[in-house]
């Protein structure tokens, strides 16, 4: 097996853990959460339903994606997650809505 295959998440025991209300949500995305106005339920939902964007192995971290509606607006929420076992507490690193001039859909980013 390779290095990173080892490294890789799991997304069924990430989405387990926090389904178990294993997870703890970091202040940079509770800040974003303030300034774009989503709530924590969206997050939650991004994480227990989205799809995978990316994966960043040597950090134990995984980009997720999924369409939240805030104030009757359907928004594409990015959600960084952060897992070190699969039974460890899930740390959401981020969340935010992904910016038009770094993202040309939600799942592709623009070349830089």
């Amino acid at each position: 097996m390779s290095k990173d295959n080892a490294a890789r998440i799991s997304l069924r025991a990430l989405r387990r853990e926090v389904t178990g209300g294993n997870y703890a949500l970091g202040p940079h995305a509770m800040q974003h959460a303030v300034k774009e106005e989503f709530t924590v339920a969206d997050v939650v939902q991004v994480v227990l339903t989205g799809v995978l964007v990316e994966e960043y192995p040597s950090r134990r971290r995984c980009l997720l994606y999924a369409d939240v509606t805030i104030e009757g607006v359907k928004l594409p929420l990015h959600v960084v997650c952060e897992q070190w076992s699969p039974e460890s507490p899930v740390a959401i690193v981020t969340a935010y809505i992904p910016s038009e001039n770094e993202w040309i859909t939600p799942t592709r980013r623009k070349r830089r």
